[in-house]
């Protein structure tokens, strides 16, 4: 390593590097070089990143006693750990048993996961893209950082809500625009002059040298804002559009207000959130990995290496495969669409409605389909399948099909009269199965009771029945599940944020892992800062309902930070864990319901603030905070550059939904031809309005869909039985089965060997968060999107790192990157040049998918010869 390299170390020697110098060694520490014991295959897994000489100084130099106090504490530490390697954990137990039972290479392996846990990462995706040494002069906040990262911020914000109202939509997220920012990185250090100034000693130029790693990374943070300016575009949307509701009073003044108390309240609660989610080591969040990946392949150099057969660099990988993307992506997108949805099985019975409904992509269910699609966007729209770790993806996807069998119970038996209407969609319908029409029941933004019993109630689909229900059950299984399940880290964090406001504790006190402490060096954001942006978000936001007719209460302001304060916390972990993104957006409209019935604007509102703004771009920013976390970005640092970037973007988003608004034909409709269908922002959000929002929670849970209120039951009874098995099952149950072995009969254990066993054994690794987010991600989305990227995520996130693990870790997040890169830019070009003014191209290949019942939507029941079916109109309920 480099000598100004300063390594934050326990009172420990430093020495050349590869070397050991006995008369400096600790004492206790072992003459022999347990380094020399160790393969370059093995050196390359444990330092992908070329610290190899670092990885060996601290493994020479560890004694045995201190080894074993850091497996004893590392064991009890990750005993609930969902993203400890197994192997290790298992390893570090029997190391722990000492070298009569470990056997060859005790010493060796003793040293080995002791160095990765107090000067490395456990975690492979972790040491496949974060250093563990850090030089503080390296530049940071430079004139060329910020003019890169705000510039491409509001190009970012422009696509991201261009796009929001496209399914499945496009963004240029994080590891895309690396691509972008690194060659214009590249001319600004040849073009910029070397001027500066000093300030407080430190001089400040317009180009201080080669652009560097942490510039790449602190331009690529102060670009995610971009991508998150549009949590306010969907209630917006919903009450402009004349598809929904059309209110006349949502100006762009009014746009610009909401949008931006939105994202400066979800900021200050951020700081918050960020002792539970960016200090604990548990807290991965594997999602920012190939973002980091792609940043150290861009500006790294690499040494020569030979994995497997490979030799190329990180650099040109990435460069071949998003040039290829670019190409390709023109086949599923433009010039051969079937290869996008891929409902091949459809074709054989076009009009076999049954067919359309199991296995079709569009109306259907996406079962029994190995091959949904051979696109890369539709095939990750579902998991992130290079980063998102394999556990959580398949879990969630056999919860998935789950899901789907739940769908065709609720369908086939005509549940709350879906069996009129498509299986799996996300929109509202009236009793004559068309779209429902809002604007026939309201006066002045209100529910009229009588317009109403003349119209209709809205009535959902299976699909989103399930949808809802789910949602209702995910919110006790994952607080209590969490809480429990998780205590020790939460009990801490809750300390630590107490004392912090308290006595000003640093968050780095006591850390054991190396990011922390290489972190410690630098000033860390004071809590009154954010809670200073809190406070004047709060202020515009009361400002924003006195103004403008939404009828809605200032308390409500009040009563989603409070709600956050206690559910987010461990929503914000789960996400940091798995990888998942979800928000409180049902457990908000069924409060709103409840507390301000018959009022869609405080409805909307409620979602907005309580759903999106806190817990969800509270969310982001620790996600960002993360990720500078691992590369060493002063935190002050990332504070400014969000906050100028976040007042800046809110004009972009705003002139750019009054763009799309204006200027998108059909937008929102179902065949608008650019896939401008709001399925994922403005469908359901509308739908939601009305069920809680226009009719109330008291109309739904009593009347129209009363299985919802059974739903927090069955979820709090799902995580009892869990925690429940999970805490004394492995206790407890082999006695139970010996005993059971000894009195039953042999065919009747045999079956229960065979069947109960191995049930609640699984109880025993199953995690029930999973389970339920995957039963709840239907409509409009269907085992069509999630089946390609199980299988992707298979091979790119459980074989390789069994198989070929130091490919892996070079390679992966690079290929992640570069796919969607190319899928973005060819996507954005596309658009332009043969979307916008659309040119056609008929051929059987771009309507074979469509042609037949499964581009349609239609129910498997006629509508009744009186013209709509349900309760008899005036009699409503």
């Amino acid at each position: 390593m480099a000598g100004n390299i300063e390594v934050v170390d326990d009172n420990r020697v430093e020495v050349a590097p590869g070397k050991t110098d006995p008369e400096k060694m600790p004492a206790g520490a072992t003459t022999e070089r347990i380094g020399d014991q160790i393969s370059h295959e093995m050196l390359e897994e444990l330092a992908p990143n070329g610290e190899t000489d670092y990885i060996l100084e601290k493994i020479n130099n560890m004694t045995e006693e201190e080894a074993l106090d850091i497996i004893h504490e590392s064991v009890k530490f990750h005993a609930d750990d969902w993203n400890f390697p197994s192997e290790m954990r298992d390893r570090m137990k029997r190391l722990l048993e000492g070298p009569k039972v470990y056997g060859d290479f005790w010493e060796r392996d003793l040293r080995i996961d002791a160095v990765l846990m107090r000067y490395s990462s456990p975690y492979p995706g972790v040491r496949a893209v974060a250093e563990h040494t850090d030089d503080t002069h390296v530049p940071i906040e430079t004139f060329r950082a910020y003019f890169l990262g705000i510039g491409w911020a509001v190009i970012g914000t422009f696509m991201s809500t261009f796009f929001n109202s496209r399914f499945p939509s496009i963004s240029l997220n994080g590891s895309v625009i690396q691509i972008l920012l690194y060659p214009c990185a590249k001319v600004l250090e040849r073009v910029l002059p070397d001027w500066g100034i000093t300030v407080f000693g430190v001089r400040h130029s317009l180009n201080p040298g080669p652009w560097t790693f942490k510039e790449q990374m602190f331009s690529t943070i102060t670009y995610n804002i971009a991508i998150y300016t549009t949590n306010s575009y969907g209630m917006i949307l919903v009450q402009k559009s004349p598809v929904y509701y059309g209110q006349t009073f949502v100006t762009f003044g009014y746009q610009l207000m909401l949008t931006l108390f939105v994202q400066l309240m979800g900021m200050g609660f951020a700081g918050y959130l960020r002792r539970f989610s960016v200090y604990p080591i548990k807290a991965l969040w594997p999602t920012v990995l190939p973002i980091i990946a792609m940043n150290r392949a861009l500006t790294r150099t690499e040494p020569k290496e030979n994995i497997y057969g490979w030799t190329i660099s990180r650099y040109r990988f990435f460069y071949i495969c998003t040039i290829s993307m670019f190409v390709y992506y023109w086949f599923p997108g433009y010039l051969f669409t079937a290869l996008s949805t891929f409902n091949w099985m459809t074709w054989i019975a076009p009009q076999n409605v049954t067919l359309a409904i199991l296995t079709g992509s569009s109306l259907g269910l996406g079962l029994f389909n190995p091959i949904t699609t051979f696109d890369w966007n539709v095939a990750t729209s579902s998991y992130a399948a290079l980063a998102q770790p394999f556990f959580a993806t398949c879990t969630m996807y056999f919860g998935s099909i789950l899901g789907g069998l739940i769908i065709l119970g609720i369908y086939y038996s005509n549940m709350y009269n879906t069996a009129y209407l498509p299986i799996n969609s996300s929109s509202a319908f009236a009793n004559n199965g068309t779209a429902y029409q809002v604007q026939k029941v309201v006066i002045n933004n209100k529910l009229n009771e009588t317009l109403y019993q003349e119209y209709s109630p809205p009535f959902y689909s299976a699909g989103y029945v399930l949808t809802v229900g789910a949602n209702f059950a995910f919110y006790p299984v994952y607080f209590l599940y969490i809480m429990f399940n998780q205590w020790t880290t939460m009990r801490q964090a809750y300390i630590d944020f107490y004392q912090g406001l308290r006595r000003g504790k640093g968050n780095f006190e006591g850390a054991m892992d190396i990011h922390n402490r290489l972190m410690s060096k630098y000033p860390e954001v004071p809590d009154w800062w954010f809670l200073l942006i809190l406070v004047g978000a709060i202020v515009v936001s009361v400002v924003f309902l006195s103004i403008y007719p939404l009828d809605t209460p200032v308390w409500l302001v009040f009563l989603m930070i409070g709600i956050n304060l206690v559910f987010a916390v461990p929503l914000s972990f789960l996400s940091a864990t798995t990888g998942t993104n979800l928000g409180l957006g049902s457990l908000i409209q069924v409060i709103t319901g409840f507390i301000l019935p018959g009022n869609p604007n405080a409805f909307l509102f409620a979602q907005t603030l309580g759903s999106w703004a806190l817990a969800g771009y509270g969310d982001n920013y620790v996600q960002d905070q993360k990720m500078a976390h691992y590369c060493k970005i002063a935190p002050r640092a990332v504070f400014r550059s969000q906050i100028g970037t976040i007042i800046i973007t809110c004009f972009v988003a705003v002139g750019t939904q009054d763009f799309i608004m204006n200027n998108v034909k059909g937008l929102c409709t179902p065949d608008q031809p650019s896939k401008f269908t709001c399925a994922n922002d403005g469908a359901p959000l509308y739908a939601s309005s009305l069920m809680w929002g226009l009719l109330g929670s008291q109309r739904m849970f009593n009347t129209l869909y009363p299985l919802f209120k059974w739903c927090f039951l069955i979820g709090t009874l799902i995580a009892l039985v869990f925690l429940f098995a999970q805490g004394l099952g492995p206790k407890y149950l082999p006695g139970v089965r010996e005993r059971l072995r000894v009195k039953l009969r042999p065919n009747t254990f045999a079956l229960l060997d065979r069947t109960l066993f191995p049930f609640v054994a699984s109880l025993l690794w199953l995690n029930p968060i999973l389970i339920i987010q995957g039963i709840q991600h239907w409509a409009p989305s269907n085992l069509s999107y999630k089946t390609p990227g199980f299988i992707l995520s298979f091979i790119f996130m459980y074989w390789l790192p069994k198989h070929r693990l130091a490919w892996w870790e070079k390679y992966n997040y690079v290929l992640s990157a570069a796919l969607t890169a190319g899928v973005a830019i060819s996507a954005l070009i596309k658009f332009f040049a043969v979307d916008y003014n659309p040119v056609s191209l008929k051929w059987w290949g771009n309507t074979v998918s469509s042609a037949g019942v499964d581009g349609s939507s239609i129910g498997i029941l006629p509508i009744p010869a009186r013209g709509y079916f349900g309760p008899e109109r005036g009699s409503l309920p």
